[in-house]
């Protein structure tokens, strides 16, 4: 690889996972303070929306961004007919929900708040669509420098107006202001820095060549959103917004951490592999190692989070959360091999396995539906339990699946994974006994479950012989694997 495009392609992760991981750590940052100065219901009321903002960001972009980022020889009309597009799909989309607004309402037992509430919120969508094409040209010329800054700018000042806003007695219009104010500051912040901007008028022609690929994207992504945001839809239909807002704060405190993991090592293996295309056997080491990096962090990260779920939630927000307790132990079950099924995508990317892929996680989404479906008619417990043996199940699943195709089988797959399920739990279960009625304060359990819970993990896995660390460390530099 030659130098200049090395170093620019280390910068490049650098600022992906400075981007993406200063998100998260943002979002956890202020999601702690709101729940000073909001309710559950609060919480709950914008959870409940999140499902129709979620399918509309997808429908205005419909796979046509990763079309033109495959795209080598993409021009001039392919992104001015692109961004006219999601410009039209954004407008009708917010049109019909416009006047849509008081069937959800009616839909949501009636919740009248829900019809402003909805109208507001969902010009987020609106606001979102006018940056997608620059924000194309950013990730095509690998500027992840620009798109970071911009991306922390809008999230931090879309976060202090809305704290600002709970504290003065706002409610729920302080989230809904969050999320509308950072897609209008995201999307103006890209239009000042990317010079980008339509020359030519839209070309039916262009849309149909790039139509093929992205439909294919469009309906697996839209089914995705559905298993990821139907939770909530039946917990605020079926059961209570209070519900819904416990479960949005469980599934987030049990995903973001994971979800830190899994994207900012995700950019980092998918140039490794691909590195490693010619070498089969030398591609299959490298992975399992991956693969025993991923269950290093994640599997003891889980494992803390389940036994410490009450001293996180109880130091980090207030009695009023408690609800959030008995969720985020179930959720921490399902995520924890969240950043697992992200390597395995970047592996079935690195071989050419799109078709695959694209299979594998449509037929995820589907029983995760049916799943949640079925089990919502026992209770929120057997809701959350059925999601996550389900995403195990995946996990074991798909990592069957590919194996065959490597030659990865699961009896390797499961020996390299479950050394560290075995240190986490011995480290951090017997700190679960520090309950309430030994140590009062919250803080301070929360801290001796996790020093002396973390200090026994690692020295157990240096006593034993673990080289994992330095493969971590020589993954997160941008470097090969021996």
């Amino acid at each position: 690889m030659d130098k200049s495009l090395k170093e620019k392609t280390v910068s490049s992760l650098i600022w992906s996972f400075i981007d993406k991981g200063g998100q998260q750590v943002l979002q956890f940052v202020f999601l702690f303070i709101l729940a000073i100065f909001l309710s559950k219901d609060e919480v709950g009321l914008v959870a409940v929306l999140a499902i129709f903002m979620a399918i509309a960001n997808i429908l205005q972009e419909s796979g046509f961004s990763s079309a033109l980022i495959r795209k080598k020889d993409a021009d001039e009309a392919d992104f001015s007919t692109i961004f006219y597009f999601n410009i039209s799909i954004s407008i009708a989309c917010y049109l019909i929900l416009f006047f849509a607004a008081p069937w959800i309402a009616k839909f949501y037992n009636n919740e009248s708040i829900l019809t402003d509430l909805s109208r507001f919120l969902f010009l987020a969508f609106v606001f979102n669509a006018f940056g997608i094409i620059q924000n194309v040209h950013l990730i095509k010329k690998m500027d992840f420098k620009t798109n970071a800054r911009i991306s922390l700018a809008a999230s931090f000042v879309s976060g202090s107006v809305a704290t600002v806003m709970a504290y003065l007695g706002y409610g729920v219009w302080s989230l809904a202001v969050q999320q509308v104010l950072q897609a209008f500051l995201r999307s103006s912040l890209l239009w000042i820095f990317v010079k980008w901007r339509p020359k030519t008028a839209f070309m039916m022609d262009r849309l149909k060549a790039m139509y093929g690929y992205s439909v294919k994207l469009l309906f697996n992504s839209i089914f995705g959103q559905i298993s990821k945001n139907l939770t909530s839809v039946i917990m605020g239909k079926r059961f209570l917004f209070g519900d819904a807002g416990n479960y949005s704060y469980a599934n987030k405190f049990g995903e973001i951490p994971q979800s830190v993991i899994a994207s900012s090592l995700s950019s980092v293996i998918l140039p490794l592999l691909s590195n490693l295309e010619d070498e089969t056997e030398k591609r299959l080491k490298v992975f399992r190692k991956i693969v025993r990096v991923i269950s290093f962090v994640c599997f003891p990260l889980a494992v803390f989070t389940f036994i410490a779920a009450d001293s996180i939630v109880l130091a980090l927000l207030q009695e009023k959360w408690a609800g959030v307790i008995p969720m985020l132990r179930i959720v921490a079950v399902g995520t924890s091999v969240l950043p697992l099924l992200y390597a395995l995508t970047s592996l079935l990317q690195a071989i050419g396995k799109s078709g695959l892929l694209l299979s594998m996680e449509f037929t995820r989404n589907l029983i995760t539906i049916l799943v949640l479906i079925v089990t919502s008619q026992f209770g929120i417990g057997y809701m959350l339990w059925g999601v996550s043996i389900m995403a195990i199940l995946t996990f074991v699943g798909e990592y069957y699946i590919v194996g065959r195709m490597v030659n990865y089988r699961i009896f390797d797959v499961l020996k390299d994974v479950f050394p560290y399920i075995f240190l986490a739990c011995v480290s951090f279960l017997p700190f679960y006994f520090l309950s309430v009625e030994l140590i009062e304060n919250h803080f301070v359990r929360l801290i001796l479950q996790a020093l002396p819970g973390s200090v026994i993990y690692f020295v157990l896995a240096k006593a034993l012989g673990s080289k994992v660390l330095d493969d971590l460390l020589t993954i997160m530099r941008g470097k090969k694997l021996d």
